[in-house]
């Protein structure tokens, strides 16, 4: 039964005793709590509730005061549906702001509720009830309504997404229309409901370039996530905005470790754009190691594309300014041992008799050039020694200077070839 009070305040709408709310302890009116939340949506619903002040103000002031009960006895499941059920009548009326910063008496017992429920994102039966009535907010004209929205249904999607991708429609609309702080809702929402987002990706692929970095970081977690499904058609639409937006981007390694994942098994959608990806590789050498994998991928397709990814990864083993060999040599032996016609029988002798990453990409050049006028046989000169094989014969300068990384990395091919990579 409605404690004496609130049936005086709500009953008769007595705004001057409504204050006395406040002296009552909150385990005193706790079992009042749903009712007044019904006789408060009464008040709310009735024909002149928006001009009469002091029905406002009395319905302002009861939510204050049941918000603040049902926090502080943690009983938000007990009341949640007449909570929600006022929440959702306010969506029967008009929530834009009348003037500038100026709230319609709906939106103000919106934005109350708003904040009471909010507090409570961790617990399902309450979001169960919320999250429905909360993306109806998300296209209502009330940008501070929107925006609190937001904030719910993302700290909603970090323990109950599947509760979030009935509505999945609604939300990629919403941040199409402007709304990038939903972004970190979709890669939780596209694990479980994958085909509106895949239907709207170009459009969200064209926000990359306009978003700031927050909402660029959540979109890129969102194609990593698209990217592990090896979705072809996805891939492909995805690559050539990721590829331009790489060149002056802040998010560069999630973007390759997008590329990476589809060369995993669409390595054809990155071959027209090689030459780019070269390109900035030389631009910023810390990336070679992520383009390495990208072109070892390529090179897998066919031997025309694997001799054209070799003479860059092995222009790369020569290149002592990174530290990255390791990785080449790895994607390298892997091409080569796919296509054994393109090095021949000698390649295992490049491999294992070399104890230097300039004499083996010197050797491995040599033989991509014979084999490109027709030689099957690698030719070894005075010059060109395998310094293991020679016993005496003394390193270079040149491979003096990668000798000992060399001896270091062996162990790495070592443990590679213990789980069947061999060299």
């Amino acid at each position: 039964m409605m404690h004496q009070l609130f049936r005086l305040v709500l009953g008769q709408k007595d705004l001057s005793r409504a204050g006395d709310l406040f002296s009552l302890d909150d385990s005193e009116i706790e079992d009042s709590l749903t009712e007044a939340l019904e006789q408060i949506k009464i008040i709310s619903s009735s024909s002149d509730y928006q001009t009469n002040n002091n029905d406002q103000a009395v319905v302002e002031i009861c939510i204050t005061r049941i918000t603040t009960a049902i926090r502080e006895t943690g009983s938000i499941e007990k009341h949640a549906k007449s909570l929600v059920g006022l929440w959702d009548s306010c969506l029967e009326h008009n929530l834009r702001a009348l003037g500038k910063d100026e709230d319609t008496p709906y939106s103000k017992i919106a934005s109350d509720i708003t904040s009471c429920i909010l507090q409570n994102y961790n617990q399902p039966p309450v979001m169960a009830l919320a999250v429905p009535i909360a993306v109806k907010f998300l296209h209502r004209g009330n940008k501070d309504l929107c925006k609190n929205m937001s904030n719910y249904l993302s700290l909603a999607s970090i323990t109950k997404a599947d509760l979030l991708a009935d509505h999945t429609e609604v939300i990629v609309k919403s941040i199409l229309q402007g709304n990038a702080m939903l972004l970190r809702v979709l890669p939780a929402v596209y694990e479980k409901q994958p085909q509106p987002i895949n239907r709207h990706l170009p459009e969200l692929l064209a926000l990359l370039a306009q978003l700031e970095e927050p909402g660029q970081y959540h979109l890129l977690r969102l194609l990593h996530v698209a990217a592990k499904r090896k979705q072809i058609e996805v891939a492909q639409k995805c690559v050539p905005v990721l590829i331009r937006h790489l060149k002056d981007s802040t998010h560069t390694d999630i973007i390759l470790n997008i590329l990476i994942e589809i060369a995993g098994y669409e390595p054809l959608a990155l071959n027209s754009f090689l030459p780019m990806l070269k390109e900035i590789g030389e631009r910023f050498p810390y990336l070679i190691g992520q383009m390495a994998r990208i072109y070892g991928a390529v090179g897998h397709v066919d031997e025309e594309r694997a001799r054209s990814c070799l003479t860059y990864l092995v222009s790369q083993l020569a290149n002592m300014e990174h530290s990255f060999h390791h990785i080449l040599l790895l994607e390298i032996k892997s091409i080569t041992d796919t296509f054994v016609s393109i090095l021949g029988p000698q390649s295992r002798d490049i491999f294992r008799m070399s104890n230097s990453f300039t004499t083996i990409a010197r050797l491995l050049s040599r033989q991509l050039e014979n084999a490109k006028t027709g030689s099957s046989r690698i030719k070894t000169s005075a010059e060109v020694e395998f310094p293991e094989k020679m016993g005496e014969a003394k390193l270079t300068a040149a491979e003096n200077e990668d000798h000992e990384k060399l001896q270091v990395k062996k162990l790495g091919f070592a443990h590679c070839a213990h789980k069947g990579h061999e060299f």
